[in-house]
This record gives structure tokens, C-alpha cells and sequence, in this order.
């Protein structure tokens, strides 16, 4: 479906075709029917279209006559739609504009929710993915047409320049969990990231980089993650190609909404019960059916598909994959999550 935007455009570019259609046809009618020069006649044309009402071409004949009745039936009809039309979405884009950048109440309650700059079409499969996982998130986009079609599908959007403190105070910057730049500008978002940074330095940040030579630049600038995804769906198909195998683990990872399942990462508190067992001990498999993919200690080593037999401690963190309920069980028996911006990225390995 077209956008309203486009559909705005090519509306007003064939109104101002019949309208300059219109005005050649008003002006060599009078050239010839009025025996006029061409001077006279673009005069006549309009002042005819306007209704200024000066007089009639001299010697007017019948079939000149007729030609400027013509003329002004026709001619005023378009011109006058074509007023209309252009007020009207003068008015509509200004009232756009201003319920983009009013203050929604809604945004105003949201905490540790995400912040995507950019719904073009990176920003906007993101934002999808994100509302399917039904994580809150406060979208900004510059194009009122985007920003209303993301409205229509429930999703709060502030329409401005996400470069600017103030959309970004707007969106609660100072109360989010985490941004998601997905600008088409890779300077673009580099300032995105400084002023974002500014204003909250605990803010996780996840960028893209349009240019692999962008991507140590947006590193600089303050982000946790910076994603080309040029080069990500290169690398996917290379996979798919040369390890076809990995390739469907890693779909099948992707869609294990689909099979209610999902990844988590949980942090153990001091006095949590699971603290000095070890992993065969505990309830993760016996009960709750949860496979720990990675430990990651308090010091920050990782140690990848660790055996049964390590020991728990205090402050370690467990990637988990399992059942959507038996996940959510666990955490509010046994565990506290662990939020999105105190989740660093993990390293490669621990010996």
C-alpha cells in the first residue's frame, strides 16, 4: 500500500499538470480564437482563471466566447481543488507534526523501556521484532508518514530529529534501558550516540554502521554493539552455504518464539539457594528443564557449555534456554533477571 505521503505527492503533481495544461490551452485558444499575441493572450488566460475581471478580448467571436466559458468552468475547477488539496495537507502535515512532538502521557510512565531512532527499514523490522517480544519501546522518525503507519499498528512514536536533546528527553532517555540507532547515516548516528550518551551514561546502545570503516567510529562514540547488516546477512549466507548445519541452529534459535522458547540471563544474588551447588545439584534441569548455555563469573570470565559439575558462586550469571513458563517460573522462584544494560557483551572464552 502506498504511503500517505507518496500518495500526497504524485496527487499534487498531477494537479499542477492539468492546471499548466489548463493555461497553455487558455493561452493559444486566445492566441488564435481572439486573434491576440501571445503577451495578450497569457494576460487574458489569467485574468480569465482568476477572476480578476477585466474586460473581454476585443472582437471576441462566438467560438471565442464559448472557448472562455470553457475556460473558466474548467479552469477554475481545477484551480480551485488544487487550492483546497494543498491547504488541506498543509494542515493535515502541521497536525501531524504536532501530536508527534507533544508529550505522551504514556512515555512520561515508561521505565527501562528501549528507544529506536529511525523507522526506515531497518528501524522498522527492529521495532517489529521488538514489539513481537513484547518488550516497551518508544520509537522517533523525522517522516510524519512513518511515524503515522506506526501508530496505526500500536506503537508509540514521537516524530523529530533524534539528534536534538529534546525528542530524546521526550522519549525518556534519562529512563531507558537501552537505544537502538538505526539511522541511514552513519554521522547521523554518531551524534545520536553523543547526545544520547550525554545525557545518560549507564544507557545501553546498540548501532548500526552503514560503512564498515564506520564501525570503530561508532564504537568511539559510546556504543555497546554496533551491527553492519550488510555484513550480517553476507555472513548468513555464507553459513547457509558452507555450514548448512549452524546455519539451522541459528534459525531455529531465531524463531524460538515460535516454540515457546527463548534465551534469558539471570544474576545470583548473595543468599540465593543456588549458590554453592553445582550444576548437577541444582533444579535447573530436573525442574525447570533449563540448559545452561554459559556461566559468566562475577570477575567476568565466561565458560561456554560448562559441565555439570561447576560450582555456582555469588553474582554469576547464567544464560539459560528453555521453555518460555518454566523460564519465567524460575526467575520468580529462585532468581532476579538481569537487565538489558547491565548485560555486556560477553567475551570470546574462559580457560
Amino acid at each position: 500500500m502506498a504511503s500517505w505521503e507518496g500518495t500526497t505527492f504524485r496527487t499534487g503533481r498531477i494537479l499542477l499538470f492539468l492546471f499548466g495544461c489548463v493555461v497553455v490551452a487558455g493561452i493559444v485558444g486566445f492566441r488564435y480564437l481572439a486573434d491576440l499575441s501571445w503577451v495578450d493572450a497569457l494576460f487574458y488566460t489569467f485574468t480569465t482563471l482568476t477572476t480578476v475581471g477585466f474586460e473581454a478580448p476585443p472582437n471576441l467571436s462566438e467560438e471565442g466566447k464559448l472557448f472562455t466559458v470553457l475556460l473558466l468552468v474548467v479552469g477554475i475547477g481545477i484551480a480551485g481543488y488544487a487550492v483546497a488539496f494543498f491547504s488541506q495537507n498543509v494542515v493535515v502535515s502541521g497536525l501531524l507534526t504536532a501530536l508527534g512532538k507533544r508529550r505522551d502521557k504514556r512515555v512520561e510512565a515508561m521505565r527501562e523501556h528501549w528507544i529506536i531512532c529511525g523507522l526506515g527499514r531497518v528501524g522498522r523490522n527492529v521495532a517489529e521484532i521488538v514489539f513481537r517480544e513484547e518488550a516497551p519501546f518508544v520509537g522517533i522518525d523525522r517522516n510524519e508518514a512513518l511515524a503515522e503507519a506506526a501508530r496505526r499498528q500500536g506503537w508509540m512514536v514521537l516524530v523529530g530529529d533524534a539528534r536534538e536533546e529534546e525528542i530524546l528527553e521526550a522519549a525518556g532517555i534519562t529512563r531507558a534501558a537501552g537505544l537502538i540507532v538505526a539511522l541511514d547515516s552513519d554521522a547521523d548516528n554518531v551524534y545520536v550516540l553523543l547526545t544520547a550518551r550525554s545525557l545518560n551514561k549507564n544507557l545501553r546502545i546498540i548501532a548500526r554502521a552503514q560503512d564498515t570503516q564506520s564501525v570503530n567510529v561508532l564504537y568511539r562514540a559510546g556504543a555497546d554493539k554496533v551491527l553492519n547488516p550488510l555484513l550480517a546477512g553476507a555472513a548468513a549466507m555464507a553459513r547457509a552455504a558452507l555450514k548448512p548445519a549452524v546455519a539451522d541452529f541459528l534459525e531455529m534459535a531465531s524463531i524460538s518464539k515460535q516454540l515457546q522458547l527463548e534465551f534469558d540471563a539471570v544474576r545470583l544474588a548473595a543468599d540465593n539457594p543456588l549458590v554453592g551447588t553445582s550444576l548437577q545439584e541444582s533444579p535447573l534441569k530436573s525442574r525447570y528443564n533449563l540448559l545452561v548455555v554459559a556461566v559468566k563469573a562475577h570477575g567476568g570470565e565466561v565458560l561456554y557449555n560448562p559441565p555439570g559439575t561447576t560450582v555456582l558462586a555469588s553474582g554469576d550469571e547464567l544464560v539459560l534456554l528453555g521453555e518460555r513458563e518454566k523460564i519465567a517460573s524460575f526467575r520468580k522462584e529462585l532468581c532476579t533477571p538481569v537487565l538489558a544494560k547491565e548485560a555486556p557483551p560477553l567475551p570470546m572464552s574462559r580457560k
